[in-house]
């Protein structure tokens, strides 16, 4: 029987300390530990997986029928996703704007991934593979799989560029043309963060988005794009370059809207089936955008 309390040898974060007692199980099984409050450490309950302990704490892992009984059943707190296609071998959900589509490193309980797991256990009894990502602040379109063998059928549509992604984001201001396209390659610097390339046509990887004008409103315009590849903030970058940041960026931006999001949707994704047949979705433009749109004035 393994021993449930921890000396700490050597400072390290909850998640770190709970892989050396159970090294063959998975991050998301180690923080539902913490989640269900079955994580102590010197007597008192922790709530997050990467809080750092330090040297010669005790740290212990309680039974489950030890843990809160209050969250012995998180997910009947999740939200249910909004569907927008589902069957036996892929689900597609409308992703809402400040939700992340998984867990990071913290371990939070309420993701897109977590609410669409439940969903599938109850409505598909399957689990779920995600196939890819929006970014937190982007709302729309989002493809999980049944299994890792259709998840990687459908990762390599995105990696050669086959499944057709459509987006609108209301931006500042108005293209001086009508369409184009930017082609500014972007770089991750060592600190997570990303960039366009200006000058350097080696460095980066490449990054196309097509765009048109939708839509002209009295300060604000309405933009179509059709991204031919998915680097992390590629929209909001090219805009930006673009002289049309997107409205409510407020890391490459103008900072926050009226309507306190991000004001892009992943409206349309059109892609072929395991069963061969050609799927397109769509999710309708929030509210919210048209809304910013409609501005009369800043």
């Amino acid at each position: 029987m393994v021993d449930p309390n921890i000396k700490v040898e050597k400072e390290a974060t909850v998640i770190e300390i709970l892989s050396l007692l159970h090294p063959d199980a998975k991050k998301n099984s180690l923080r539902r530990m913490v989640d269900h409050g079955r994580v102590m450490v010197n007597g008192e309950k922790v709530n997050r997986a990467n809080t750092k302990i330090s040297v010669g704490v005790i740290l212990t892992v309680l039974s489950k029928s030890e843990g809160d009984e209050k969250l012995e059943n998180p997910s009947n707190l999740i939200p249910n996703p909004e569907i927008i296609y589902s069957d036996n071998s892929v689900i597609i959900v409308d992703k809402p704007a400040g939700l992340l589509s998984v867990a990071t490193d913290r371990g939070e309980s309420d993701t897109m991934y977590d609410r669409t797991a439940k969903w599938a256990s109850e409505n598909l009894k399957s689990p779920i593979h995600l196939v890819h990502r929006l970014d937190r602040e982007t709302s729309g379109c989002l493809i999980f799989a049944t299994s890792l063998e259709i998840r990687d059928m459908l990762q390599k549509q995105f990696k050669n560029r086959s499944i057709e992604r459509i987006y609108y984001a209301v931006v500042f201001g108005k293209p001086t043309t009508s369409s184009g396209i930017e082609t500014t390659r972007i770089q991750e610097t060592k600190d997570k963060r990303v960039r366009l390339v200006i000058g350097n046509k080696r460095a980066g990887k490449e990054a196309i988005t097509n765009w048109m004008l939708e839509k002209a409103g009295s300060v604000h315009s309405l933009i179509r794009i059709k991204i031919d590849t998915g680097r992390r903030a590629q929209i909001r970058l090219h805009m930006t370059n673009l002289g049309c940041p997107v409205l409510g960026d407020t890391r490459y931006g103008r900072g926050k809207t009226s309507v306190n999001r991000l004001c892009l949707h992943a409206t349309e994704l059109t892609f072929n089936h395991p069963n061969g047949k050609k799927i397109h979705v769509k999710s309708e433009i929030p509210a919210k955008l048209i809304s910013e749109l409609n501005r009369k004035k800043l």
